[in-house]
């Protein structure tokens, strides 16, 4: 039941993050791939040298769904949490980009705060095993995890993570969007 929810929210985070911010386009889905490479995408460590250097800034936007275990005999009740442009930052001897983006509930309207690292490979692509989330929520503190099932998708311009974790009866369903901005002169 708990992987049914966390497929169920990461393809519906999907759907929601895609119609948003772009058109949808209409996919070959014959096959099932994690990663799709471009001919020049952007990595981490290409993010990471440009954010140091000061030479590109980087955003991320995101959404979380939030799926709450029911107690017995009652539903299981969610939440929505989305962020836009969260600047990424890097540190120097470190292996990892972080955004620390502010959400608005969709349950409360309350503001949230989320801390993302992304961690790099040792080819400075998404180390899919080392992508972790901590959600500081008012009502139920902390919640942290790494996130599994992860996918990626390269663009030239950006990348996509998809993933899921679950801690303390929660199911936490995450898409991150990572792009550049233009040039700086």
């Amino acid at each position: 039941m708990k992987t049914i929810l966390s497929t169920i929210a990461v393809v519906c985070m999907v759907f929601s993050v895609k119609a948003n911010d772009l058109k949808i386009q209409k996919m070959n889905l014959s096959y099932s791939s994690t990663t799709v490479n471009v001919d020049d995408p952007i990595d981490l460590s290409s993010i990471m040298k440009d954010v140091l250097g000061n030479k590109r800034a980087y955003f991320m936007t995101g959404s979380l769904t939030i799926l709450k275990a029911p107690k017995k005999g009652d539903v299981a009740s969610s939440l929505d949490l989305s962020f836009r442009n969260s600047i990424i930052i890097a540190y120097k001897g470190r292996d990892y980009i972080q955004a620390n983006p502010k959400g608005k509930r969709n349950d409360n309207n309350q503001s949230n705060e989320v801390r993302i690292y992304v961690h790099q490979d040792s080819q400075g692509k998404v180390d899919k095993r080392n992508v972790k989330l901590n959600w500081k929520s008012g009502s139920t503190g902390e919640i942290v995890g790494i996130l599994s099932n992860v996918n990626v998708l390269y663009q030239n311009e950006s990348i996509l993570i998809t993933g899921s974790f679950q801690k303390n009866g929660y199911t936490v369903g995450v898409s991150l969007a990572i792009s550049k901005e233009a040039k700086l002169i």
